[in-house]
């Protein structure tokens, strides 16, 4: 299968959901602000690259192939949509017509050339024609490539010419400095009419205004970037911004040391300032690259290319892995004495040994001392005899310095390689970079351990190494790991508390936890343990229902944080006061995936049978937000999960049944079941807007149910959800002596 999706499907919500640490997007310098609108469409709305894979993985190539030739008649010079009908051409025998659209997908600037060399679905009839137009492409890239591109010193100033857009007459200019610190781009176009930076701001990661920057290494047989890295500049509420696509997230993020300035917005001469700093681009620097792939394009505010390097439309594809490049030579005489970097051939080892490659400039010639030491997050040195200094003879000028390194003493798991030469002049030169170190056979080692779980454990482990196994198998090689060190570092720690306790779930404290959804098929929660539950409390679940998947974590770390300053032990009884009948125990339920098949009631249903079972529970209090408000509702009525106490929040995005009037709300709330406490928590400024809360909570008071209303001012966020979850608790843990 080879149709490509130019969005990002969800897969492994592990290794990709969780946020890196800072120093995993950008070096420590870097401050990531808040994240930008993802490069996804909008959930719940299959895009139509989505739907042509799902009928291909289905057989049903015609209607694949028909849904595709209608996207690009509608939307021509998409270059992935083309691609996609070049390979359903020629798996429905239209070898000729394969070949041709693979023409115009690698004109409009389709870059993975090896792809589509190698992919099956070019093979056959159009084999001998495709491979001719990739061949074709890859001459064309590689003389572009040299022809757009520079030979950069550090400190000089070179003006590359931007071509004016098709159909365009007005050109540009890109003036790049090496520095020691990054590069430096000054950017002059002609924005007479405000076609580039519109007055209210622009939003290039968007598609609408602004610059789109790409910068990585060069395979310099095709002419196109191996590992790219994509940067957008523009403007909001009249201010530069600067932002990253960050691949590991799929999502455009702001950084502050990449704010651009701009003059002249709206006149014959804009000009645009900036800098990319190369631990943006970490772990690729020009000292140990020596020649990196550049594009650059101005984004039209209507979304049209303006003047580029190479008329691509980068950010149509942000996360691509090979784009079109023109070529940038870095003349490595330039450097100043005193600089060490290095480079490895993946952020992940898998072996005992991996190649370390160093590359240092000296002053003089002489005898220099090379340190190699591996350290972990707190700077310790991870060796038991700590690293030892080998003299190395040094040239005046550039020295490549090529290390073996051994792993096979550094335990499993995240470490710092640390490289400090001494020079002959004196001077110290010190470079480090941040790798995960799995070892040779690591699955099965992980195996292994798991297989010693509880049997209604193990699917936590298996699910948590799946996800380890899968993020390894996409990971850019010298990427670095990011979430995927924080997916391993979970599973590490749930591991090294089931050999303390016998049991992954924490006395105390938060965990994920997989139960079983609907079928049987993983489904992943968070669980919260308040600290100071007495010996021999049983355990009493409140099951949290209706959030997007992202807020899962959030919603379990907030629980926590607020259980930690309000109570030490959860308001579940006074201190001093009398034992608890039960415990609390917050399971945040997985969230809402509109991408997944089934119903919402299956799933609040499979939860909370699972949440009963686990914690031997005679009954299950329930928060319900968004989506899980029907369902909640519904299971008032379920005969085999007895729900004692149900929280509802009700905001401007609460709609369970649109457009049902006042009878059919009554039909499908139904009458009060009696028994049950309700709570209605009513974001009145929200409600007020729109959604269905009001005409919910009337309908509720005609069929007679008894609740308790919350009037809240403020907006509704997960920190509200979690509070006042918290709060709903304890107060009903003081009316009932702990349960």
């Amino acid at each position: 299968m080879s149709v490509r999706i130019r969005i990002r499907l969800s897969g492994s919500r592990l290794a990709t959901a969780c946020p890196a640490p800072r120093a995993t997007v950008l070096a420590a310098a870097l401050a990531v602000l808040l994240p930008l609108a993802p490069a996804a469409v909008s959930a719940g709305q299959p895009s139509p690259a989505a739907r042509i894979a799902e009928l291909q993985r289905a057989g049903r190539v015609t209607e694949a192939l028909a849904l595709c030739r209608q996207e690009n008649a509608a939307h021509p010079g998409d270059a992935v949509m083309l691609y996609n009908q070049a390979c359903l051409e020629n798996r429905a025998g239209n070898a000729a017509a394969a070949v041709a659209c693979l023409r115009a997908a690698l004109a409009a600037g389709f870059d993975d050339l090896a792809f589509a060399e190698e992919d099956p679905d070019l093979q056959g009839a159009a084999r001998d024609g495709a491979r001719a137009a990739i061949d074709e492409a890859r001459r064309q890239r590689q003389d572009l490539a040299a022809w757009r591109g520079a030979r950069l010193a550090v400190g000089k100033p070179v003006t590359l010419p931007l071509a004016a857009p098709a159909g365009g007459t007005t050109g540009g200019t890109l003036t790049l400095t090496w520095v020691a610190t990054g590069l430096d781009l000054r950017l002059d176009v002609d924005d007479a009419g405000g076609r580039y930076l519109p007055a209210e701001g622009a939003s290039p990661w968007a598609g609408k205004g602004g610059v789109i920057v790409a910068l990585g290494d060069l395979r310099e047989k095709e002419g196109v970037t191996g590992d790219v890295f994509l940067f957008a500049f523009g403007t909001e509420k009249d201010a530069g911004v600067g932002s990253l696509f960050v691949v590991e997230t799929g999502r455009w993020q702001r950084v502050r040391e990449l704010q651009p300035k701009f003059r002249g917005a709206g006149t014959a001469h804009l000009v645009m300032d900036a800098s990319i700093p190369w631990s943006a681009i970490s772990p690729y620097h020009p000292l140990t690259e020596r020649v990196l792939g550049l594009d650059a394009v101005v984004v039209g505010a209507d979304g049209s290319p303006g003047p580029g390097l190479t008329g691509r439309r980068l950010w149509q594809q942000p996360d691509a892995r090979a784009i079109g490049a023109a070529r940038l030579d870095f003349d490595l005489a330039s450097v100043p004495a005193g600089a060490l970097e290095g480079r490895t051939p993946t952020a992940i080892v898998t072996t005992r040994t991996m190649a370390l490659n160093l590359v240092a400039t000296a002053a003089t010639a002489g005898e220099g001392s090379l340190t190699i030491d591996f350290r972990d997050g707190q700077g310790n040195s991870l060796l038991a005899d700590g690293a030892k200094a080998e003299a190395v003879a040094l040239v005046a000028g550039v020295n490549a310095i090529n290390r073996a390194v051994d792993f096979g003493k550094v335990h499993r798991g995240p470490c710092r390689i640390e490289a400090t030469l001494s020079l002959p002049s004196g001077l110290q030169a010190s470079w480090s970079t941040w790798l995960l170190n799995l070892g040779p056979d690591w699955e099965q080692a992980y195996r292994t351990a798991i297989a010693k779980l509880p049997p209604a454990e193990q699917p936590t482990g298996e699910y948590y190494l799946a996800a380890v196994a899968d993020a390894v198998s996409r990971h850019r090689a010298r990427r670095h790991p990011g979430a995927l060190t924080t997916t391993l570092g979970d599973l590490n720690l749930m591991l090294a508390r089931f050999k303390q306790t016998g049991s992954l779930v924490p006395a105390e404290g938060s965990t994920p936890f997989v139960y079983p959804g609907p079928g049987g098929s993983d489904r992943l929660c968070q669980i919260v343990v308040p600290a100071g539950r007495p010996a021999g409390t049983p355990l009493a679940p409140v099951v949290l229902a209706g959030h997007v998947p992202e807020d899962g974590p959030r919603l379990a770390a907030r629980i926590l944080r607020y259980l930690e300053k309000e109570s030490p032990r959860a308001g579940a009884a006074a201190k001093d006061g009398p034992t608890p009948a039960a415990w609390p125990v917050y399971v945040v339920a997985d969230g809402e995936d509109p991408s997944r098949d089934g119903s919402a009631l299956a799933e609040l249903r499979a939860c909370l049978q699972w949440a009963t079972k686990r914690f031997d529970a005679r009954a299950v209090s329930l928060v319900a937000q968004h989506g899980a408000v029907a369902p909640a509702l519904a299971m008032m009525r379920d005969r085999d999960i007895r729900i004692d106490r149900l929280l509802l929040f009700a905001d401007e995005t609460l709609a369970p049944w649109p457009n049902a009037d006042a009878a059919e709300l009554d039909r499908r709330v139904g009458p009060s079941p009696g028994s049950p406490d309700l709570t209605w928590v009513d974001f009145e400024q929200e409600t007020g807007v729109g959604g269905q809360g009001r005409a919910l909570r009337a309908a509720l008071a005609r069929l007679g149910w008894p609740v308790r209303d919350v009037k809240v001012r403020g907006g509704s966020n997960y920190t509200q959800v979690a509070d006042r979850a918290c709060m709903w608790q304890a107060a009903a843990a003081g009316r009932d002596g702990g349960r």
